[in-house]
């Protein structure tokens, strides 16, 4: 599976993600009651340019995502895994890549918000080392984060390296097949 950034264009593609959902994993990845298609088209339409959305791969299908926005110092994350990839660990590598992602920015504190219900999201946070405090209905969990380093920096280059290396070789594949029907590569 390759795990890389979504690219402007595609976030359609993240709105297709998020509506494929079923209500109750909705409810889980957005700590809210109900949640129509339209308001997960307003949501993915408000993000803001300078957020990162993380996608998780399987072949040309999105199985997994993060969106990780910026208020002040705090970076706040969400994360959804099609419920087919699920105890994978896709979820725990997205967080993982998010708080990175973070430190390299300059981020302060990581923040997620959820359900307390969702255990999965609360034991998850847990392995993390997130602080989490449960207080009517949801739970919020925190995670201070060090300063940005030369293995953070190195580590998120090298990942997108390898995004980079992936595509341009399925490039690659697709020309030969086109100049060469039937040729093995």
């Amino acid at each position: 599976m390759l795990i890389r950034k979504l690219l402007p264009d595609e976030r359609p593609d993240f709105a297709v993600h998020l509506k494929g959902l079923a209500p109750a994993d909705r409810r889980f990845r957005f700590a809210h009651g109900t949640v129509s298609d339209d308001w997960i088209d307003t949501y993915v339409g408000g993000i803001d340019a300078d957020d990162l959305i993380l996608g998780v791969f399987d072949g040309q299908r999105l199985v997994g995502a993060a969106h990780v926005a910026f208020t002040d110092a705090v970076a706040e994350v969400g994360v959804s895994v099609d419920p087919t990839h699920r105890s994978a660990g896709i979820g725990a590598e997205l967080f993982k890549r998010a708080i990175r992602w973070a430190r390299n920015r300059g981020a302060l504190r990581l923040y997620t918000l959820c359900l307390a219900d969702n255990r999965a999201m609360i034991r998850l946070a847990g392995k993390l080392g997130m602080e989490v405090h449960r207080d009517s209905g949801t739970a919020e969990a925190y995670l201070a984060l060090d300063p940005p380093d030369l293995l953070t920096v190195a580590d998120e280059m090298s990942s997108g390296l390898d995004t980079i290396m992936t595509d341009w070789t399925d490039a690659w594949r697709a020309c030969h097949r086109a100049l060469l029907p039937g040729g093995k590569i």
